[in-house]
């Protein structure tokens, strides 16, 4: 275990490495942040809905962007990176170590996970210290909620990455799984505005609950069930899809191996 928490660790700072190499990625990120923020805060200067479960639509919105940061981050730049990966010959270094092709392309979530977590921190201060955005007292007690919803939102994301090894393209899917997401997920909007048709898919992936239970804890608006429903939901969802997003990923590999297309781009 020591040897492939060092091994996983080393992937980490190599990530932190060529993230901070470019060094004003950091300065257009935050302003980018800024902008997304104020083009919200007007518009909901515009919208008065009861059906948000608060009456600041801008405090609703804010936890939803937080999450799509998130998604962004992990959904949208992993599955490129693996394929930067096998662009650049480095992937064979993980699949001819002891540490394996699996264990290093689970580490390379790692460092784009703890900086989603930094950039919704960072949004949520924005947001308050320049928009007016009330945090509630219960704030801290989001801190668990998100990790565990870190957790349920990883095996989407090892999914996508098994499309990769196989297919050889980042892209495939992705774009429209966010975009689903973010219209069933109700991270712009209540899924009850949904047309029952569709409204299902709110109730079959771990973001509607992790939104629901971090805009409560956040901003303190209402929740469609109770904590204790949405916690169980998303540590569901992780106990189900992790193993299976794993058992996929292993297989992709083997299955590339097999072909002997595990290096082809």
């Amino acid at each position: 275990m020591r040897l492939w928490c060092d091994a996983a660790w080393a992937v980490v700072r190599r990530d932190a490495t060529l993230y901070f190499s470019y060094r004003t990625q950091v300065i257009t990120q935050t302003f980018s942040l800024l902008f997304s923020l104020a083009l919200f805060y007007y518009i909901a200067r515009l919208v008065h809905a009861r059906a948000v479960g608060t009456h600041d639509y801008f405090a609703y919105v804010v936890i939803g962007l937080v999450i799509m940061q998130s998604l962004i981050t992990t959904l949208g730049l992993i599955p490129g990176v693996v394929r930067q990966e096998l662009v650049a010959g480095t992937l064979e270094r993980f699949l001819v170590s002891r540490f394996g092709a699996l264990s290093g392309i689970v580490s390379m979530l790692i460092f784009p996970t703890v900086s989603a977590f930094v950039t919704g921190i960072l949004m949520l201060a924005i947001a308050s210290a320049v928009f007016g955005l009330h945090i509630a007292s219960s704030a801290p007690v989001a801190i668990p909620v998100a990790l565990l919803g870190a957790v349920a939102f990883a095996p989407l994301t090892l999914l996508l990455v098994s499309t990769v090894v196989v297919v050889k393209q980042a892209a495939v899917g992705t774009q429209f799984v966010i975009a689903g997401i973010s219209i069933v997920g109700g991270l712009y909007f209540p899924v009850s505005l949904l047309p029952s048709w569709v409204r299902w898919a709110s109730d079959v992936q771990p973001f509607t609950p992790a939104a629901d239970a971090l805009r409560h804890l956040l901003v303190g608006s209402k929740m469609q069930y109770s904590m204790l429903v949405d916690l169980g939901r998303l540590a569901g969802f992780a106990a189900v899809l992790l193993p299976v997003s794993l058992w996929t990923l292993r297989s992709a590999i083997a299955y590339a191996q097999r072909r002997g297309t595990i290096i082809e781009y």
